[in-house]
């Protein structure tokens, strides 16, 4: 029987999580379908009481990675310890919430040649970011957050439930090398696309730059990183890993890297086809 999947957030109608999800599937021989629902802060009570709840499973991206979690019947210790849920499971019509971006990202990281270790600057405080922060701790990297001077309070109330010796600069004030920067928020996404979160003298501060923007697939941040001869990579990677695990969770799926490397290729040229990017 055909199962029901899809993903929420608000805007969505950048994502390439459709073609992604679907491509697994192909791979595997899964008769699914996987849909996009773009519902705004507002109504997400609501649409998970309603459509939401017909589904089998459903990824969760921005907005929704945080307020999703009082919606649900059980957080997977991934999503509990990372405050942050983007992959939800309907199990005996209970709803159980996972995160897969920690996995995604480190493999995303593996899939651009980029090291995971020694001092990394995250720009952002949301979902995403307040995953890769508690990786790099738990890696052993001393980690700095950036953000905008207007959102530097709220960025260290929500870093300080994470930990307290992380500390927090607004993007004008920082001035120390590191060996990666990663954005881990929505600037520079489309339509959006000529914003980015630092500057390109910022840029020779970090020996390797990671955007977990993917739409489009050189970013602003991604070609002044090109242009400084920067080693550099960008969400597609991640998107298709975290994917993969999300079908382990919903199906027990597994794919080989050979599988990994084809459908980031796919999916590469299926952006740049859609989206001109």
């Amino acid at each position: 029987m055909r199962k029901n999947f899809g993903v929420i957030g608000y805007p969505i109608g950048h994502t390439m999580s459709p073609f992604i999800q679907k491509e697994l599937f192909s791979l595997r021989g899964f008769d699914a379908a996987y849909g996009k629902f773009e519902i705004a802060p507002e109504r997400l009570e609501a649409e998970f009481s309603g459509k939401l709840k017909e589904l089998d499973g459903f990824n969760v991206t921005i907005p929704h990675k945080v307020a999703i979690i009082p919606f649900l019947d059980e957080l997977d210790t991934s999503a509990a310890g990372y405050g942050a849920v983007n992959t939800v499971k309907c199990q005996d019509g209970r709803f159980i919430g996972y995160n897969t971006d920690a996995y995604g990202f480190k493999k995303g990281l593996e899939f651009s040649g980029i090291e995971f270790a020694g001092r990394i600057a995250v720009y952002g405080y949301g979902g995403a970011a307040r995953t890769i922060i508690t990786e790099g701790i738990k890696a052993g990297c001393e980690v700095a957050v950036i953000t905008s001077a207007d959102r530097k309070e709220k960025a260290l109330s929500a870093i300080k439930q994470i930990n307290e010796k992380v500390v927090v600069f607004a993007a004008e004030e920082f001035d120390k090398n590191f060996d990666l920067f990663v954005n881990a928020s929505p600037v520079g996404m489309y339509p959006n696309s000529s914003a980015s979160p630092i500057d390109e003298q910022q840029i020779e501060m970090f020996n390797c730059i990671y955007d977990i923007v993917y739409n489009p697939f050189e970013t602003e941040l991604v070609k002044m990183a090109k242009n400084r001869g920067k080693v550099w990579g960008n969400g597609l990677s991640m998107l298709v890993c975290q994917a993969q695990l999300a079908q382990t969770y919903w199906c027990g799926a597994e794919f080989s890297t050979d599988e990994t490397r084809l459908v980031i290729h796919k999916a590469e040229q299926e952006l740049q086809e859609v989206f001109g990017k």
